[in-house]
């Protein structure tokens, strides 16, 4: 009885003293001066315009492409910092894209085919609300980590059509999604106010669906969702923001 009352009292000891020490991971979330501090405002996004023209162009199986088409894409961001290290904010983008293609031919080995007189054009709206948590390194003033939270949606429009056979046949889509994403990032300060951020997709749940009118006479339509974590290349993205009181 002696011996097990020795054991527990030592036992009670160690817990109490290993609850009494405070876990420290290597660096501070809120350090004595604040990454961003209560009250910053930022403004910023990426703005990318491309343009092709193709005359007589060959490429690897498909040759005598003509062509043209654009793409336009702008993403503004403002947030506001409702605490030190912690802001909120909304981010708006807008693309629309356009492919006019005249003709091209597909031949491999046996196999052959061509397309003429397609048409296709679309544009996206999105719009997200974002909760934004700045991890600095250390003190360091100019280079921060962050995981951004965002919740919102889209809505695409886009209308295609083929005249190269004996009828046109066209359509007409409408898309909606709403989606919830973690992206973390990094950031760097190139002067006082001026930063530069990238950030890349690693969770994410995504609800969309489309109506479709082929030929203004038949009707369709699709569903599909997906949740899970993963790194998501194709939401890479690079930035510029503006910090300021």
């Amino acid at each position: 009885m002696r011996r097990l009352f020795i054991l527990i009292s030592l036992l009670t000891a160690g817990a109490l003293s290993a609850n009494a020490q405070q876990y420290d991971r290597g660096y501070e979330t809120v350090p004595s001066s604040p990454f961003v501090a209560k009250g910053t405002w930022s403004v910023g996004g990426t703005a990318k315009y491309s343009q092709h023209i193709n005359d007589g162009y060959n490429l690897f199986v498909i040759s005598d492409i003509d062509s043209q088409g654009f793409d336009i894409s702008v993403n503004p961001k403002a947030m506001y910092a409702v605490k030190d290290n912690m802001a909120v904010g909304l981010k708006l983008s807008y693309n629309r894209s356009m492919l006019d293609l005249a003709s091209a031919d597909l031949g491999i080995a046996s196999i052959e085919m061509s397309a003429a007189d397609c048409y296709q054009i679309q544009h996206k709206f999105s719009a997200f609300g974002v909760l934004r948590s700045f991890i600095p390194l250390g003190n360091s003033k100019r280079v921060a980590m962050f995981a951004d939270l965002h919740l919102g949606g889209s809505v695409k429009q886009g209308k295609a059509y083929n005249a190269g056979g004996e009828n046109v046949i066209g359509s007409y889509t409408q898309a909606y999604s709403i989606q919830l994403g973690v992206d973390p990032g990094v950031m760097v300060f190139l002067a006082d106010r001026l930063a530069v951020e990238m950030n890349v997709g690693v969770f994410g749940v995504n609800y969309s669906w489309q109506d479709q009118i082929r030929n203004q006479v038949e009707h369709g339509s699709s569903q599909s969702a997906s949740a899970g974590f993963m790194i998501n290349l194709l939401s890479l993205g690079v930035g510029v923001s503006y910090y300021f009181l």
